[in-house]
């Protein structure tokens, strides 16, 4: 039994977390083996991201008044909250990761900038490329117009000597 200073601590340090974080999902980690969730640990860290089992009721408190609120009511069960503090992206497909067919590890809802995502939403937020690949791909479009300017820019002094190149050649040959 945990004492009320305890239970205090524990309200504070989730409030912290979700104060943090800009996205979280709700799991039911029920069936996971021991070194299923080190693993998931172990990939949502590489992600910028943290697992943590919950007590519901406790839970319940710290979310209250943060943009989390609405998972209040999927904090039933065995539940574990996957935060996410950078790349909501990575955090999903880590956490999708570990859902199967077979096993009864669920992932319930979500909550990303304050907006309440379901399963199909993150599932379809994991399907998304990573943050630096979005990154890269901006580049790259950004890039385009300007690559291709510069290429046609060069383009015109380049005919200009092939032009000027083949008339010498014509007047060679002729001589």
């Amino acid at each position: 039994m945990l004492s009320r200073s305890q239970k205090e601590a524990m309200v504070e340090e989730l409030k912290e977390k979700f104060s943090k974080a800009n996205g979280a999902f709700v799991t039911h980690y029920r069936g996971l083996t021991v070194d299923s969730v080190n693993q998931l640990r172990s990939a949502l860290y590489k992600n910028s991201g943290e697992l943590k089992v919950v007590k519901n009721r406790i839970a319940k408190i710290a979310a209250k008044g943060s943009p989390f609120e609405g998972l209040s009511e999927n904090f039933r069960g065995p539940v574990a909250v996957a935060f996410s503090y950078e790349d909501p992206v990575g955090v999903a497909k880590a956490v999708l990761d570990q859902v199967s067919d077979d096993s009864p590890y669920e992932v319930k809802v979500g909550t990303l900038d304050g907006k309440d995502l379901s399963f199909d939403d993150i599932k379809a937020l994991s399907s998304l490329p990573d943050k630096e690949t979005l990154l890269q791909m901006t580049v790259s479009v950004l890039q385009a117009p300007i690559r291709n300017f510069a290429c046609v820019m060069a383009a015109v002094p380049r005919e200009f000597v092939n032009v000027i190149s083949a008339v010498k050649k014509e007047k060679e040959n002729a001589a």
